[in-house]
């Protein structure tokens, strides 16, 4: 498909490729790879804006700001990347006579669920991915199999679209960020607060200025565990450590740790320690 001119988007030629297989006759049927698209010099600024769809955005160089559901503006610069999520509401570009250069990817399918679970989609932040090998190949290689209209390299596109998502995790997790989000380090110094109770969830949340789905899913990207079951294994390793070197009892442990129903907290010892508390203070 040539590249076409469209002065509300940029004044340079953008390409914009639709999907042109039947979903029928793709053989992963889990993720399909939707409207993918390339926007040089791109000045239009949307506001307001609703998609169907999740996508993948990817701005390469120039500078704007991101916001969902009319939250806090986000600054993106180069190398920065964003989701757009359906339902949601999004205000985005650069802002008034600058510009950015942008590559995206719209995708559906089931297997999101299990990317969402992995940590290698979020919606509402910006990601600053700068990377030796840079990721404009992924883009590009994915419009050019679109624009074929061939079932097998639109499968290849999803497959592409997974690996470009994973390598974005992995840049992620080495080097970068989510752009105004303060550091894993500090939140999770801020989360041993909540065995005690010094801190709520939603304090600590409202401290990095970040929404309560980034602090679930920036936990389970650094441990591996949900938010609740981090903090129940952090609550029951204090509690460890204070039946062991400690004359409290039970009840009382269970009290300085806010679970009210000792019961409650018994069985949660168990689970995580495999052992009951009477049994671990006895077989000190």
């Amino acid at each position: 498909m040539p590249n076409v001119m469209d002065y509300m988007i940029s004044p340079y030629p953008i390409r914009i490729i639709d999907p042109k297989v039947d979903a029928s006759k793709l053989k992963l049927r889990t993720i399909r790879v939707g409207q993918v698209g390339h926007l040089p010099g791109r000045t239009l600024f949307r506001k307001g804006v609703f998609f169907e769809h999740w996508a993948v955005v990817y701005i390469v160089s120039g500078s704007g700001v991101y916001a969902e559901n009319g939250r806090e503006e986000q600054l993106i610069s180069g190398e920065s990347l964003f989701f757009f999520r359906p339902g949601c509401s999004y205000d985005f570009g650069p802002l008034e006579g600058g510009s950015w250069d942008e590559y995206y990817i719209n995708f559906s399918g089931t297997r999101i669920t299990e990317w969402l679970e992995a940590g290698l989609i979020a919606g509402g932040d910006v990601f600053q991915v700068r990377s030796d090998k840079g990721f404009i190949h992924f883009f590009e290689d994915i419009l050019t199999r679109m624009e074929g209209g061939a079932p097998a390299d639109a499968d290849r596109a999803a497959l592409l679209l997974e690996e470009l998502l994973l390598e974005c995790s992995f840049v992620l997790k080495g080097n970068g960020r989510p752009a105004q989000e303060d550091s894993m380090q500090q939140i999770r110094e801020d989360l041993h607060s909540c065995i005690y109770g010094h801190l709520t969830v939603l304090q600590i949340a409202a401290k990095h200025h970040i929404s309560m789905s980034t602090l679930r899913r920036l936990v389970r990207r650094s441990s591996g565990y949900p938010l609740h079951d981090y903090i129940h294994r952090l609550k029951m390793s204090e509690a460890k450590h204070l039946l062991l070197n400690t004359s409290l009892r039970v009840k009382e442990i269970a009290g300085r740790l806010h679970y009210q129903d000792t019961f409650y907290f018994s069985r949660l010892f168990k689970k995580y320690m495999g052992i009951s508390p009477q049994n671990c203070r006895r077989n000190v």
